[in-house]
Parts: structure tokens; C-alpha cells; sequence
């Protein structure tokens, strides 16, 4: 009950604060001097997506996959944990059954034409699975996508960050000349200067989005406005639209060294704080700040060295 009205004394304050916090942010931010805008929409594309857990598709890319739906875009959605640590009164067995049925709700309202669950334990994704990745390897040549999206490695939740590396695992064996892997931000924001790609969003998809996030029954505890105010606020990257979701695209090689690098830092996910709603907000911008600075230069780098690269070729 005290817990309560004191969350409920600080609710608009915060919501105040955490506006002009991030209004000044994404206007003040270092950025990189030219995005790519909507380059995910170039071409007939086949689009597979890697979602740790129901609601990281919608919460990340919700109103891209939107946009590839109304393109009638060929999509495949896998989920890799089984939902089942999710905080709420029922029993693990009745959260797997109903974040289940949330998943099959939203694979049909994005608009997707296959749907896998891997059942993973939740928090137990690993990267070291080779169960895990044979499986990832036959989806990925039954899919044959030809633009992949999987969370931003530098996340506060090991399963975000193990998603995209058992990724990489089976895109190793299936196609190591892979170009198309969209990392996109789940719960752990992406210093700007590392976004290289932007989905620009208009008022219609925002509110599309917004109401997406209902279906999420089990996630009683979450409070998705807070991502709905950050794709808000990502149009001061750009000042082209309503909003945005963003994400940092590189080629399978690229994201390899990054990966290799990262581990030699030493980082893991615990060094950061997963947003889940307005009273964390600024918590979640600011632990793990410098360290942050730090692990994005080193994808900053791959995305250079990337660049120069074809620079290279092209000249």
C-alpha cells in the first residue's frame, strides 16, 4: 500500500522529468552525420525476427514490422524463451500458456506468416547451446530471410545479448557472408552515435504501436510508455517525422569482431539496468553510463571500419 502512494505521489513529476531528460538527450546526443532512413524497406526483402521474449518484437521494431506489413512482406517471428520468469501471481505453467497466446495474438497482428517457439528457460538463453543453434540453422534455411533483426548486444538482459549471439552462431554455418543483421533496442537504449539506421514513424503507426502493447496481459508489471516517450523522442534524431525506432546494422563479419571484442572487455549484461517504465527511466540512462560509452565505441568501430571498407571497393 505505502509502495503504491508513493508511486502514485511521484507519477507525473517523473513523467515531467523524464520528458525534458530525453528531449535533451536525443536533441543533444552526439550523432552519426547521415543515417540510412527506412533502407530496411529497399527490394523485395524476407524478413526474419529474433524476439528473446513476447513483446521484445513490438517493444523494439512494433511499427517497423507494421510498415512490412502493409507492403505484404513475407516475415517469420521465433521466440526463444519460454516467458516463464515473468513476474505475476499464476504459476510459470499458466504465464508460458498465456505469454504463448500473446505471441500467436501478435504474430497474427503484425502480420507474420510463421511463428516458432524454441522454449528456452527463461534467463537460460545460451549462446553455447548447440541444440539451440541446430535449431536456429533449420528455421534459417526454411525462412531463407534475407534481412534478419535481433537485439543490440549491449543490453542489461543475458538473453538479449545470448539471442543475437546464437545468431551469429548459426548465421557462422549457414552464411557467413550474411549483410543484412538489424540489431534493435529492446530495453537498454542505444547511444545515438552508434544508430546508423532509422524507421521513421508517423502519428498512425505510433498509435498503431501504442495500442499493441495491450495485448501484453502478463506484463501487468511493465509500463510500456516509457518506450512508447523514447520512439517519440528519437524524432529530434532526425526532425523528419512523428517518431522513430532505430537500430545499428552490420554485416555478419563486422558483428563477429564486435562480438569478440566485447567479450575481451569483459562485458555482461549485469552492468546495466532494463527499462520497464517510467520510474526507471533515468535510472536506466544513467547506470552503467560510462561503460556504455565505452562497449558502443567498439561497435562504433566495426561500423567504420565497415564503412571505409566499402568505401574502399566502391572507389
Amino acid at each position: 500500500m505505502f509502495k503504491r502512494i508513493i508511486k502514485g505521489l511521484l507519477k507525473y513529476p517523473l513523467m515531467f522529468l523524464n520528458r525534458i531528460y530525453t528531449y535533451h538527450y536525443y536533441k543533444k546526443s552526439d550523432k552519426r552525420e547521415e543515417y540510412n532512413i527506412d533502407d530496411m524497406f529497399q527490394g523485395e526483402q524476407k524478413v526474419l525476427v529474433l524476439a528473446p521474449h513476447v513483446d521484445d518484437e513490438t517493444i523494439g521494431l512494433g511499427a517497423t514490422l507494421l510498415k512490412f506489413k502493409k507492403s505484404g512482406t513475407k516475415m517469420a517471428l521465433v521466440y526463444m524463451s519460454d516467458g516463464g520468469g515473468s513476474t505475476s501471481s499464476l504459476t510459470r505453467k499458466e504465464i508460458v500458456q498465456l505469454r504463448k497466446k500473446e505471441g500467436e495474438d501478435i504474430k497474427d497482428s503484425l502480420g507474420f506468416d510463421s511463428l516458432y517457439f524454441l522454449d528456452e528457460p527463461d534467463g537460460q538463453v545460451n549462446s553455447s547451446n548447440d541444440e539451440l543453434i541446430d535449431k536456429l540453422i533449420s528455421i534459417l534455411n526454411k525462412e531463407n530471410p534475407t534481412i534478419i533483426f535481433s537485439p543490440f548486444l549491449i543490453d542489461g538482459h543475458s538473453d538479449h545479448v545470448e539471442t543475437t549471439k546464437s545468431l551469429m552462431r548459426a548465421l557462422g554455418e549457414w552464411n557467413n557472408a550474411f549483410k543484412n543483421i538489424y540489431m534493435y533496442e529492446v530495453n537498454c537504449p542505444i547511444l545515438p552515435k552508434v544508430v546508423n539506421s532509422l524507421s521513421l514513424i508517423d502519428e498512425n503507426l505510433y498509435r498503431e504501436k501504442e495500442r499493441l502493447f495491450k495485448k501484453f496481459k502478463s506484463q501487468s508489471v511493465m509500463g510500456f510508455s516509457a518506450f512508447t516517450l523514447l520512439n517519440r523522442m528519437k524524432r529530434l534524431m532526425t526532425d523528419n517525422e512523428y517518431g522513430a525506432e532505430v537500430f545499428v546494422k552490420l554485416e555478419f563479419s563486422s558483428l563477429n569482431k564486435a562480438i569478440e571484442e566485447l567479450e575481451l572487455e569483459g562485458f555482461k549484461p549485469e552492468y546495466f539496468r532494463q527499462l520497464s517504465s517510467e520510474y526507471n527511466l533515468l535510472l536506466t540512462f544513467g547506470k552503467g553510463k560510462n561503460l556504455k560509452e565505452k562497449y558502443s565505441l567498439i561497435v562504433n568501430r566495426a561500423l567504420e571500419e565497415e564503412l571505409a571498407l566499402k568505401q574502399n571497393i566502391m572507389g
